[in-house]
């Protein structure tokens, strides 16, 4: 039997469950939303190492992944954050949310144009998305121009040219 729908099949569980915890987040169950977003971190990782693993690593499960990043690891952590932590219907938070996923969006643009295995340029949008739906789960005593504040400096890194390490191949043996 060949097994190379696996990893694709994470990656739709990711997606899965960034959806779900969008939803959740508009009806008001943080902490589950927050929860189900770590579960699409942990999917995320199975995808790449069971690709990986598997010898079964394409562009159609790269472009996948990207558009499941988008909405786990952009949109769900930041909508989160800004429904459970901040006044949606401030200008300010609203313009952070956006900016947020448009500099997440860029970030994986890049990357799927010019990635390595070696390491990233620019915080990965998993570790972003991953922070927020944390932060979100462990306090809620942030002042809002500090938590706008940390929403911009994410999305800073996320663009920028600064390296972050990539743990992908000392996971797997070759």
């Amino acid at each position: 039997m060949k097994w190379s729908f696996i990893p694709s099949l994470c990656t739709v569980l990711n997606l899965a469950a960034g959806t779900v915890s969008l939803l959740l987040t508009i009806h008001e169950h943080y902490r589950l939303a927050a929860l189900m977003i770590l579960f699409a971190a942990l999917f995320d990782v199975f995808d790449g190492l069971l690709a990986r693993l598997l010898h079964c690593t394409s562009e159609f499960g790269k472009q996948l992944d990207s558009l499941a990043d988008l909405i786990s690891f952009g949109a769900a952590p930041v909508f989160l954050v800004l429904f459970d932590q901040l006044d949606p219907r401030s200008g300010s938070g609203s313009v952070a949310a956006v900016l947020f996923v448009i500099c997440g969006a860029l970030r994986l643009a890049r990357f799927n144009v010019t990635g390595t295995s070696a390491g990233f340029t620019g915080m990965p949008i998993t570790a972003a998305g991953t922070v927020l739906a944390l932060l979100s789960l462990i306090t809620h005593s942030l002042q809002p121009t500090l938590l706008i504040a940390l929403i911009a400096l994410l999305s800073f890194l996320m663009i920028s040219r600064i390296p972050f390490p990539s743990f992908k191949n000392k996971m797997v043996r070759k």
